[in-house]
């Protein structure tokens, strides 16, 4: 077997284990080492071959790396690669997370979570969260049941079907463990605060015709408040200089009178006295603080268990078992409760303005705040049958179940259909004698415990996923020829999926969210070729063809075929040249055909404040006064799907370069540039480029003018609508560059590892006709980060019983997508590092102690115009700052 750079990587990162042997001794039994290597499949191709190098480019992450990272879950692990941008959900970032608060996703290229397939051993994995959810959740996964991640970066639908569009992410579990493990990690902030704790205990072994590995795991991480670590919610003014803020849905309530006037009513607690107070809103006076109401790490507890076992029915063939259940707890602490606008007559009693009005916000803090919660409990199971045929071909054949239920709610809410009817006296009475108290929503503490108990209510919604597959592989060499054996695989697999959400009877009742349910079946088959085509001739040591089709039978969709064209050029010992053209595809998931209408406050940028130029003109044509100024930043928008979606198709185009130096022994280097173009691209324009554009071109984007509606008078934006279409074209370009070097350093084991990533295009056409959107360079409110350089160094030595890592996060610096010369403070973010460090020691053979601290140097998460949560983009910089931890390593 050639020494591949893959091959390189699973040596320097401890898959192929150095344990009591010295670098240089391991590569002078490398020969012998390379004639045990058997046969396996690597991520982008299911041939299993001896040479671990393939056409297309793959990262490995090993289970050592991701014990030195002190990283405890999957999805931050992922999220910190160059590879990611974009949004994937996170404990940072749970208010915002597409699919159920709380999930954990990846999302490769930026080209967002959908467009990422997540495979688990190799096959597919059920969608996970609170119901109907396009991707899974990586919360079910812990790390200490990892042996290793490959991260296939580019599309493989003919291999893997759809989804797989920007990359797989194949996550290989231990299954060949003796003895019992158990490791013990806790860690906090430097604050105080963010406790959390990790426990997991592995135990394996061998019996008779088989084996067995089986883990439990509990990890539990605590809340950090985003009051803990900001001062304020705040704004840039034109000046330079930082102004706090506070949320345009105030306590006591504001109003829009029937001459027009917007007022504030009583913010003082001296109801005796001011009850009846009423005057101008002021944002600086009255504004509602909330940042103590929100956190900056959201609570997750999880408990797993799982098994994998394999048993030997016969010489040539074996059973296995892979079992996972894992229960999930969250929740996120949510400002209290606002009521949606109501009107109330001039003559209602507590109605201290003697006019018709139209109460438009109230933050309702009598109540307390309350908290979403969720409880998701997920089960997969796989059994099958894999065995080697007399001519050496190897076949399986797999039951793939999994199903995800949930339970999801707030702690408390409030029913919008009763605030209504406190508020008109045909309805209820003063005196509560029938049951429906008539409420005085005029001013702070007014309100009785007879209405709180009337219009609060436990909200709770269910919902859920369920996947069920069938697969038939078949492998091995069809023949010998003149450069080496053709090989091949081919498969057929048939799939079900399902996922329904049923939100709260009283939600329900009220119009505020629709039930989703739907389903579809998939048939699949495919083949895969590899074909040698020249080996041993000058300039070619090895020149192979790998090509795939697969054809895909949805009964959503209709029949999709793709296919893969790959080449690998090994031009000697040290160089190989590698390129990959092929097709993929993404069917529509169910939220996306089937999802009902929900109501969403999103955050939201409208462009008539601060409007210069032709943005200005086509605001006040509209309407929309000059000096106008937006009430809020989040306005509600009715996202839900469309059952007339077809599927989304891509192009991707990946060429690269190994290098393997003679002259300098345990370097390697891979260059490989991707290319990514999206056709008829399932997209949801956000709210704030759909505002933007509409006012851009009213003409040419008049489809964007009539998504949305302002209020008569105070002409605020009310509602936005936002339903997917098969309408963009996308396209991402880029480079990756990785550096792998191993060596001795004064009698210390020595490796350093560099991935880079940079961005060359990432633009975005909504719909045909329509403007560009580039995002390159660029950070949003709502879609991350798509700087053009992103990497990660990390630095190890090793000597005896120590070992130590010091790792270096880099993102690199962007535009704010909304910059304005009203806030200069943000319209640019500059490149930010994370420097994270960790070092072991072995106390004995059996126990190890490790400690370590990430974002060592306490760097703050920068301030930008279109932040999200935080005064940041929670989505791609860390909130949380210096946090330390120590574990410990029991193996008996």
């Amino acid at each position: 077997m050639k020494r591949s750079a893959i091959y390189q990587a699973l040596i320097l990162t401890g898959v192929l284990p150095l344990s009591g042997v010295s670098l240089a001794q391991q590569v002078d039994n490398q020969a012998q080492a390379d004639e045990r290597v058997e046969k396996i499949s690597i991520t982008g191709s299911r041939i299993k071959r001896a040479d671990l190098e393939t056409a297309s480019p793959v990262t490995v992450l090993s289970a050592e790396q991701i014990a030195v990272s002190g990283i405890s879950n999957v999805e931050n692990l992922l999220q910190e690669m160059s590879f990611s941008a974009g949004v994937a959900g996170n404990a940072t970032n749970a208010y915002w997370t597409s699919g159920g608060y709380g999930t954990a996703q990846v999302n490769l290229r930026g080209l967002g979570i959908k467009r990422t397939l997540v495979l688990l051993n190799g096959r597919r994995v059920v969608g996970g969260g609170t119901g109907a959810n396009s991707s899974v959740d990586l919360n079910m996964i812990p790390t200490s049941i990892i042996e290793r991640i490959e991260v296939l970066k580019d599309g493989s639908s003919a291999v893997y079907g759809a989804d797989a569009v920007a990359g797989v992410v194949n996550i290989i579990t231990k299954q060949e463990f003796q003895g019992a493990e158990f490791n013990l990690k806790a860690g906090m902030a430097d604050d105080g605060d963010g406790e959390n704790q990790d426990m997991s205990l592995t135990l394996g072994g061998s019996f008779d015709r088989g084996s067995s590995v089986t883990s439990i795991n509990y990890s539990n991480t605590e809340a950090v408040r985003q009051s803990d670590r900001i001062e304020c919610s705040k704004y840039g003014t034109p000046d330079g200089k930082f102004e706090c803020f506070g949320s345009a849905t105030t306590e006591g309530g504001r109003a829009l009178l029937a001459d027009g006037t917007s007022v504030q009513f009583n913010q003082n607690p001296d109801t005796a006295n001011h009850g009846d107070d009423y005057g101008p809103y002021n944002a600086a006076e009255h504004g509602f603080k909330y940042i103590s109401y929100l956190n900056a790490v959201s609570p997750i507890e999880r408990f797993n268990i799982s098994n994998f076992t394999r048993y030997e029915v016969t010489d040539s063939s074996s059973l296995f078992l892979e079992a996972i259940y894992t229960k999930r707890k969250g929740e996120q602490i949510v400002t209290p409760r606002a009521i949606r606008p109501v009107m109330v007559d001039a003559d209602f009693r507590y109605n201290p303005t003697g006019q018709d009005l139209e109460i438009t916000r109230r933050r309702n803090s009598e109540l307390g705040a309350p908290y979403f919660f969720q409880e998701t409990d997920t089960v997969r199971a796989v059994l099958g049958i894999e065995g080697e045929l007399s001519n050496n071909w190897s076949w399986d054949l797999a039951f793939n179940f999994g199903r995800n239920t949930a339970t999801d709610g707030w702690t408390f809410d409030l029913d919008n259909a009763k605030v209504a009817q406190t508020l008109d006296d045909s309805i209820c009475t003063y005196d509560n004698s029938n049951g429906i108290p008539c409420g005085d929503w005029f001013g702070v503490n007014e309100l009785t415990p007879e209405v709180i108990d009337f219009v609060k209510y436990r909200r709770e919604g269910t919902g859920g996923n369920q996947m069920r597959s069938w697969t038939a592989n078949l492998y091995g060499d069809l023949m010998e020829l003149p450069a080496g054996p053709l090989a091949f695989a081919a498969g057929v697999e048939r799939r079900a999926e399902k996922g329904w959400r049923d939100p709260d009877s009283t939600v329900l009742r009220n119009g505020a969210e629709e039930a989703i349910a739907g389903s579809y079946k998939v048939s699949e088959a495919y083949v895969e070729l590899s074909v040698p085509l020249l080996a041993g001739v000058p300039l070619v040591e090895e020149l192979t063809a790998e090509i795939a089709a697969r054809y895909s039978d949805y009964d959503t969709v209709g029949g999709k075929s793709t296919y893969k064209f790959g080449l690998t050029w090994r031009v000697d010992e040290s160089l190989m040249l590698r390129g990959v053209r092929s097709t993929a595809f993404r069917a529509p998931v169910i939220t996306e055909l089937f999802g009902g209408t929900n109501g969403e406050n999103l955050r939201t940028i409208d462009p008539c404040e601060n409007a210069t130029g032709t943005i200005l003109q086509n605001c006040l044509a509209d309407g929309v006064p000059a000096n106008f100024v937006q009430d809020g930043n989040t306005i509600l928008t009715n996202v839900g799907g469309n059952p007339n979606l077809g599927a989304e198709t891509a192009d991707t185009f990946t060429l690269g370069v190994v290098w393997e130096p003679q002259f300098v022994e345990n370097l390697s280097a891979t260059l490989d540039y991707f290319d990514i173009q999206l056709d008829d691209s399932i997209t949801s324009v956000n709210g704030s480029d759909q505002l933007k554009l509409c006012y851009e071109d009213p003409v040419g984007n008049a489809r964007f003018c009539d998504t949305f509606t302002r209020h008569p008078v105070s002409k605020q934006v009310v509602t936005i609508e936002q339903r997917p279409v098969n309408a963009a074209v996308e396209s991402v370009r880029g480079v990756d560059l990785n550096l792998m070097y191993g060596f001795d350093l004064m009698g210390w084991q020595a490796r350093t590892n560099l991935e880079a990533t940079r961005l060359l295009e990432h633009q975005r056409i909504p719909f045909a006709g329509q403007p560009t959107i580039d995002l390159l360079g660029y950070i949003t409110e709502d879609q991350g980060s798509y700087t053009e350089w992103r990497g990660n160094l990390s630095f190890s030595l090793r000597k005896g019983d120590w070992s130590g890592t010091y790792s270096l996060r880099y993102i690199g610096p962007a535009d704010d997508v909304n910059a304005t010369d009203a806030d200069p403070l943000g319209m640019a973010v500059g490149s930010v590092s994370y420097s994270d460090i960790q070092a072991s020691y072995l106390v004995t053979p059996q126990i190890k102690i490790s400690a370590g601290v990430d974002n060592l140097f306490d760097k703050k998460a920068p301030y930008l115009t279109s932040w999200n949560d935080a005064n940041t983009d929670v989505m791609t910089y860390d909130l949380l700052g210096r946090r330390g931890y120590v574990s410990v390593n029991y193996q008996f």
